[in-house]
């Protein structure tokens, strides 16, 4: 076990101790909302099912008829460093595609909001973000969602050449006339969609915090049972903004840049995240 690993798992320890002697307030309160619950009828349960089933018909009814600008070639994708099916590095492809199996097992619900960022600036916690996203993108039953959160240095609009001038994130939270639908891009990778940041905000943590925030983060993971939201955060030990976003998200992968950070700082990264939320680490080399 290499140090950076050997830390890491030090961390997660030390804060499963930490927390060991608590009470866990998600399994207190789901126990009793289940013991204050009224019996749910054979037919209501079938009604439930049913409608669940059609929305899901209905969700990989639009994923199959989704438009798309012209596709990336193969080798535009392996030139941007973005992951595709065919690629002849198998290892890599395997790595993304294990890791999105570990988030797919880790969670109960159809779909949920999974947050990218690294224990230190220029960690290259973007890029892995928008290859977990192209991995979603692989199943055609699938489609994914990369989101840009990452307000103050961004760059993943250049890697999908789309203009910077487009309205994002930023901007529909700062309007009343911008709606989720109307800042939603096409990549060139089929069935991954793009949210940019858009215009940076100075107070960007004040948008981040605000109703309208929940409400983008709420349409985004309900209005499509089969998409998959993946947000490209900042550093977490180094923006009050990741910290922020990491509040809206179900899971988080930390990317661990390989030499350039210590083993106090990722210890620090992981204690923030929480051993509920942290789903996966990246060991990025570069």
């Amino acid at each position: 076990m290499s140090k950076l690993e050997s830390a890491f798992s030090k961390a997660l320890r030390e804060h499963a101790q930490k927390e060991s002697g608590g009470v866990d307030q998600h399994a207190a309160a789901d126990n009793l909302a289940a013991s204050d619950s009224q019996p749910v009828s054979e037919e209501t349960s079938k009604a439930v099912s049913k409608a669940r089933m059609k929305d899901i018909v209905s969700a990989k009814s639009q994923i199959k008829n989704m438009s798309h600008r012209l596709l990336l070639s193969e080798e535009e994708m392996a030139a941007k460093r973005l992951i595709y099916p065919r690629m002849k590095d198998k290892e890599l492809l395997n790595i993304y595609r294990n890791l999105r199996t570990k988030l797919l097992a880790s969670s109960a619900s159809s779909n949920f909001t999974t947050l990218v960022t690294s224990v230190v600036s220029g960690g290259g916690s973007s890029l892995v973000s928008a290859n977990l996203a192209a991995t979603f993108a692989f199943d055609e039953g699938k489609t994914s969602l990369l989101i840009e959160g990452n307000v103050h240095t961004p760059s993943l609009a250049g890697l999908f050449e789309l203009d910077n001038e487009k309205p994002g994130l930023m901007d529909c939270l700062e309007s009343e006339e911008l709606h989720v639908a109307d800042i939603l891009y096409e990549t060139g990778v089929p069935r991954l969609r793009f949210m940019p940041s858009g215009r940076s905000q100075e107070n960007s943590a004040e948008y981040f915090t605000s109703e309208k925030m929940k409400s983008v983060i709420g349409e985004v993971v309900e209005r499509y049972p089969e998409r998959y939201p993946i947000i490209d955060a900042p550093s977490i030990n180094e923006s009050a903004d990741a910290r922020i976003l990491l509040e809206l998200c179900d899971r988080v992968i930390l990317v661990i840049p390989y030499g350039l950070c210590t083993t106090d700082q990722i210890k620090a990264a992981a204690q923030i995240i929480g051993k509920q939320k942290l789903a996966g680490v990246v060991l990025n080399q570069f």
